[in-house]
């Protein structure tokens, strides 16, 4: 109907054809210059073109005059061209040599690949870190600010993993210890600490080691290793001063290692001392003769079967036994006068140990008495525990107070502590019964 009105529907309006000759295209044209946009945009696709060029000009009588147009072939099938996509990298910038040319590739790899990105800023978190390291180590070890004290802590029974696996106990070991067994992580061993020990010894710009101390002691053997790791280390790292502080208490095994350090620091009420080894145990002899069990031991050597709790005590037995802690005891004795060097106080000690014990005929000692309890270490070296104020009195420690306000004294209060932890063992047979 549009058509034979003599119009033209275009985008959504309609526009008049005039009647007239001039070309399709022309009359297009024109009339979509007067069109919307939205018309023009439509009128310029390519099947609105053709509708146009098809359809009828002229009045009816004009039009059939017209010769029809020749049939239009129909071509292939084509799909649709799909949309263009913009590159997944952009263009890349034209080759410039030197820095610029460096900047701009950095920049085109940022822009398009992000693991490119995070790869660079681990490496510019990673360098300005060493950086800071570098530096830091830097100026420790030039100008020795700020003043660095590496820190180790044994705290706790001084024995080895597999004596606390097959059952021992405090009291077995160490007659001061409260509980009855301890658990993994609170054991003190040379197997523990050495790598710790190396460590703090060895960190760049260490002004001295604190060695804190909290330990009722525990297994000779351990305590004599450790000492002796401790010398060792002195004797390496001669500038590194190693200085001992004592919490609770450092009695027995604990005062022993504590004998290794240049300095001993205690607290006024730590219990130090107790220079003296002891063995206990338990007989059974009347018991099984109760319950009519005979024990049978055979042995080659006389030695071999001594301290059967099942057997009755020998004299040769007990003499040996007492031969051995004879020789543990004179160890002791030779390390802690070695490590204090002449600070101990022997008539100091044995007065206080005359007076301590019950009351005599004389008030005080003679000479000749208390000449020779000094000469045997009585007071000292048998076995005696003292306060931290007492034991500084005697010579037993240096001094008295607690060990942040005692290095801020000595290296000022900018001193940088550093903690060394040891590394706690593991215990393969737990694992494996969880596993399994």
């Amino acid at each position: 109907a549009a058509a034979a009105a003599g119009r033209e529907e275009v985008g959504g309006g309609l526009i008049a054809v005039e009647e007239t000759q001039e070309e399709p295209d022309a009359l297009l044209a024109a009339q979509l210059s007067r069109a919307k946009p939205t018309a023009v945009r439509r009128a310029a696709h390519p099947r609105t073109r053709r509708r146009a060029e098809s359809a009828p000009v002229g009045t009816p009588e004009q039009q059939q005059q017209q010769p029809p147009l020749p049939p239009r072939r129909p071509g292939p099938l084509r799909r649709p061209a799909p949309p263009q996509r913009s590159p997944a990298y952009p263009v890349p910038l034209p080759a410039i040599n030197g820095t610029a040319g460096a900047v701009a590739a950095v920049l085109i790899a940022l822009s398009s690949n992000w693991v490119v990105y995070e790869r660079l800023s681990w490496l510019v978190t990673a360098l300005g870190r060493w950086s800071v390291g570098a530096v830091r180590t830097l100026f420790v070890r030039t100008l020795h600010f700020p003043p660095t004290v590496t820190l180790v802590t044994m705290r706790g029974l001084i024995a080895t993993d597999d004596e606390m696996r097959t059952g021992l106990s405090y009291a077995m070991l160490a007659p001061e210890a409260a509980p009855a067994e301890v658990r993994g992580e609170s054991l003190v061993n040379l197997g523990r600490f050495e790598k710790a020990l190396d460590r703090a010894f060895s960190m760049p710009g260490a002004r001295a080691v604190a060695l804190l101390i909290d330990s009722p002691g525990g297994s000779p053997a351990q305590s004599s290793l450790l000492h002796r790791k401790l010398l060792a280390l002195r004797r390496r790292h001669p500038r590194v001063k190693l200085l001992a502080f004592v919490e609770d208490s450092a009695a027995s095994g604990g005062y022993y290692i504590a004998c290794a350090a240049d300095e001993i620091v205690a607290d006024a009420n730590s219990i130090v001392g107790s220079i003296g080894v002891i063995s206990r145990g338990f007989g059974f002899v009347k018991s099984l003769k109760k319950k009519g069990v005979e024990r049978r031991v055979h042995a080659a050597g006389d030695s071999k079967s001594g301290l059967d709790p099942y057997l009755p005590m020998r004299s040769a037995d007990l003499a040996r036994q007492r031969r051995l802690l004879k020789e543990l005891h004179a160890n002791f004795i030779g390390a802690v006068q070695a490590g204090r060097k002449g600070r101990l106080k022997r008539d100091e000690a044995a007065l206080l140990c005359y007076n301590s014990t019950e009351p005599r005929l004389f008030a005080s000692p003679g000479r000749r008495t208390l000449a020779r309890m000094a000469q045997r270490g009585d007071g000292l070296f048998d076995g005696s525990v003292y306060s931290g104020a007492v034991a500084q009195a005697l010579g037993l420690v240096d001094g008295v107070g607690e060990m942040s306000t005692e290095l801020q004294r000595r290296y000022g209060r900018a001193v940088r502590v550093v903690r060394v932890e040891p590394e706690a063992p593991v215990d393969y047979r737990r694992l494996l019964r969880w596993f399994l």
